[in-house]
């Protein structure tokens, strides 16, 4: 048939391997289409370094990429060689992985799918697959990358924690900063599990005595962790996590003036907000407000300040400047923003290094908000290690072989 040679070359078929037949075939009420692949004559298969010959065959089907409308199948008998030790082994065929009832296009386009932001479950259901099948080739493939993925030393570390279903359902996640990718994945956000995220790690072959810096929030947790797990390793407090955490005292400020203050009603947004952040018009009330009412207006300045001091240190890497601030802020008299000044004190090893370092978790940041795009996206997981797959096949910089 002249149309063997097109399909051969679509297949990208090489010796011993040819394609005997094509033909429709009307099952189920629709049309499909059946390519038969076969291998020459007395072949001898390569079985884990040796030539064997062919003991018998196993007929074997792969779904393949539809072609136009119809879905179409591979079919072929495997041969099975018989090795010097006497067993009998399947041999592998070139289009398609070990154990799988698809051929890799056919993966691959699921694959490619899912990458685009298709939720495996509809990427199914696109290919007239079942969404349980969908995530089985993309767990099989993330698995077989991990497992052949050899992680540099990693140096620079950050460590969050994400939700991974509601009711307080939690990952640890471990990213590199400087490769820009998830290198371990745990379930639970304790010391526990920053524990097992590190042997996920080192399982590829990265080393947790080479982190020289590891970026986080306050957690307790997390910091007991990293002091029993690296204690080479420092420990920088993110600045975002910081201005969080005035940001609180700021609000609970807010929340207690309200009550006396009615005109103050609504207006948490302009308290938290950068001031760039603002329109014209809610900046000019912002500053009525914190004129007409001072306490929350000396708390709004001092959070301001200490952007500045924060994005200074870029240039400086003093913290003179925050001495500075500590001490105004301190002489503010206003509890919640004391309060907040002791705790810079308490994590002041944290604190410091971030003006050494210049180091943040943003890219920790980042990663939290394409996982919960990932799970808005798939409306939530109820299996978490399917959750766990989706994280690395996103974000674990793996060699996926997609085309």
């Amino acid at each position: 048939m002249e149309e063997l040679p097109i399909f051969t070359a679509a297949l990208e078929l090489k010796s011993p391997w040819f394609i005997e037949r094509v033909y429709f075939k009307v099952e189920e009420g629709h049309k499909r289409l059946y390519i038969e692949v076969g291998h020459d004559r007395r072949t001898k298969f390569e079985y884990e370094g040796e030539k064997c010959p062919v003991y018998d065959h196993q007929d074997r089907r792969w779904r393949h990429l539809n072609f136009f409308q119809h879905e179409c199948y591979l079919l072929c008998s495997v041969p099975r060689v018989k090795t010097k030790d006497g067993s009998v082994r399947l041999v592998e065929v070139p289009w398609a992985m070990p154990g799988s009832s698809f051929t890799l296009l056919f993966e691959y386009e699921v694959m490619d799918l899912v990458k685009g932001g298709m939720p495996a479950s509809r990427a199914g259901r696109h290919l007239n697959i079942a969404g349980k099948r969908a995530f089985g080739i993309i767990s099989r493939h993330v698995s077989t990358a991990l497992a052949n993925q050899a992680l540099d030393d990693v140096r620079e570390l950050s460590v969050d924690e994400t939700s991974s279903r509601k009711g307080h359902k939690y990952l640890t996640i471990l990213a590199d900063r400087e490769a820009k990718k998830v290198v371990g994945v745990s379930v639970g956000k304790n010391k526990d599990a920053l524990a097992h995220a590190l042997l996920d790690m080192e399982a590829r072959g990265a080393d947790r005595t080479e982190v020289r810096t590891v970026t986080m929030d306050m957690s307790t947790s997390y910091i007991t962790g990293v002091g029993e797990a690296m204690p080479q390793a420092e420990i920088v407090f993110d600045r975002f996590h910081i201005v969080s955490k005035l940001n609180e005292a700021i609000d609970s400020i807010r929340r207690e003036e309200q009550k006396k203050y009615k005109e103050l009603k609504g207006s948490r947004y302009l308290w938290l907000k950068n001031n760039d952040s603002l329109s014209q018009k809610q900046q000019q009330e912002l500053h009525t407000l914190s004129e007409a009412y001072p306490n929350i207006g000396k708390a709004h300045r001092l959070r301001e300040l200490l952007r500045e001091v924060l994005n200074d240190a870029v240039h400086s890497r003093s913290t003179a400047p925050l001495d500075k601030w500590i001490q105004e802020a301190w002489d503010s008299t206003l509890q919640p923003i004391r309060d907040f000044v002791n705790m810079l004190h308490e994590h002041w090893y944290g604190v410091e290094t971030y003006f050494k370092k210049i180091a943040t978790n943003a890219y920790a940041e980042r990663v939290n908000l394409k996982i919960q795009e990932i799970k808005r996206t798939a409306k939530g997981y109820r299996n978490i290690q399917n959750f766990v797959w989706m994280i690395y096949f996103h974000l674990g910089g793996l060699n996926l072989k997609t085309h």
